[in-house]
């Protein structure tokens, strides 16, 4: 059962090699960054295991390096989804405003669900519930504005944002229910996040597993080839 919680972990390589075959680390090169960083730290998770000290304080330190990549990967989707609204004054403002909204929820979260843990751990739980508030405003956000913007499904911000929004739902709903149902709910709290996780790798290493689409504007059309100005030319003359 040990190794089950570790299904997240080979899925995630799998994510990492769709991510270097499409050569999406070159269109999403913060979410590269975080999938890498994420088999990096569950495998020196697996590696202390057995040691409990050295495992609290890698599971902290890599728990705090998530917050600040899954703000990086926000922004990323942002950059890239809003770059069609760039001369809109409030394009600029959009990640600050809703890092400001996250750390309010995650105060608001905070009453209603204390953390079970002091000190300095207690302001990375909350910068953990305030990325995963970010991150399902962002996925209602494109959802949103899909047929606005002319966003496609099949493109790789919105697929990305897909995976985090419903881990995101998720976690936070059960860490709701945690505190509802206090510790005996913690064993099905567990297998949630693993199944929940698990499903939003899956759905990034789907959506990476095709190219994506992009829409050619008209100023990226190419120029006609010699033989389709010769008809043109051919087509103009009968028509003296």
């Amino acid at each position: 059962m040990f190794f089950l919680t570790y299904i997240p972990l080979l899925l995630l390589v799998v994510l990492l090699l769709a991510l270097v075959r499409a050569h999406a680390y070159r269109a999403m090169p913060y979410f590269f960054v975080y999938a890498a960083f994420a088999v990096m730290a569950d495998l020196v998770r697996f590696v202390v295991h057995n040691h409990h000290s050295i495992y609290v304080a890698t599971y902290w330190i890599t728990e705090a390096a998530y917050d600040i990549l899954g703000i990086l990967v926000m922004y990323e989707i942002l950059k890239s989804v809003l770059t069609s609204l760039s001369r809109a004054r409030w394009a600029p403002l959009a990640l600050p405003v809703l890092l400001i909204v996250g750390i309010g929820l995650s105060l608001v979260h905070r009453q209603a669900v204390p953390p079970r843990v002091t000190g300095f751990y207690v302001y990375i739980v909350l910068g953990e519930i305030a990325v995963r508030f970010v991150q399902v405003l962002v996925f209602a956000g494109l959802v949103t504005l899909v047929p606005l913007i002319g966003l496609r499904w099949r493109q790789y911000p919105f697929g990305v944002a897909t995976g985090f929004g419903l881990y995101a739902t998720v976690m936070l709903l059960t860490t709701i229910k945690f505190s509802d149902f206090g510790t005996k709910f913690k064993l099905l709290w567990g297998w949630t996040s693993l199944v929940a996780y698990s499903v939003a790798v899956l759905i990034w290493i789907w959506f990476f597993s095709v190219p994506q689409k992009v829409e050619t504007t008209s100023s990226e059309l190419s120029a006609p080839s010699p033989g389709d100005l010769k008809q043109y030319k051919d087509a103009l003359r009968r028509m003296r």
